[in-house]
């Protein structure tokens, strides 16, 4: 995908970032009231993030009446974020394969052989694989300090 609002190197530390960080919070809202679930997610080249849930869930009941959410995932240490807001879709039935069982699954704490996926903890029944794709996405490093009082740590990926 083109990124006309980022340099390749800055795509690159945003992706590899997510890629080490499996987790984040979703934010919806739904009938004025605001919900936070936190989620375990993979996410493709293009920025989109793919994640698991059931339809009783109270971020399912917000995503059914309204699909627009964002996604925060931080790591306090570096003092890094991703942020990233679009719409929900349900993932077609043909593509479930390739992500729950080859990325899904393959998300473990470095050195724990004993984590159980999240995937795996799902019960039968009705579960579902959601993808958001961001119309709006930002990478921020505040580790680091600015002599330039005007250039931002925030700088947008999609």
């Amino acid at each position: 995908m083109n990124y006309p609002k980022a340099d390749h190197s800055l795509i690159k530390k945003a992706h590899d970032f997510i890629k080490k960080h499996p987790m984040g919070v979703l934010s919806t809202v739904a009938n004025d009231k605001p919900w936070g679930a936190a989620i375990y997610y993979v996410a493709d080249d293009d920025f989109n993030f793919f994640f698991v849930t059931r339809a009783k869930t109270e971020k399912f009941k917000n995503i059914d009446h309204n699909p627009f959410v964002s996604l925060t995932i931080a790591d306090p240490e570096t003092q890094t974020t991703v942020q990233a807001s679009g719409a929900i879709s349900k993932v077609p039935s043909k593509d479930i394969i390739d992500i729950v069982f080859k990325k899904l699954a393959s998300i473990r704490p470095k050195d724990d052989i004993n984590w159980l996926p999240p995937v795996i903890k799902v019960h039968q029944g009705d579960w579902m694989i959601l993808k958001l794709t961001p119309n709006y996405a930002q990478f921020a490093e505040y580790q680091e300090l600015k002599s330039d009082i005007n250039d931002s740590y925030i700088k947008q990926i999609v």
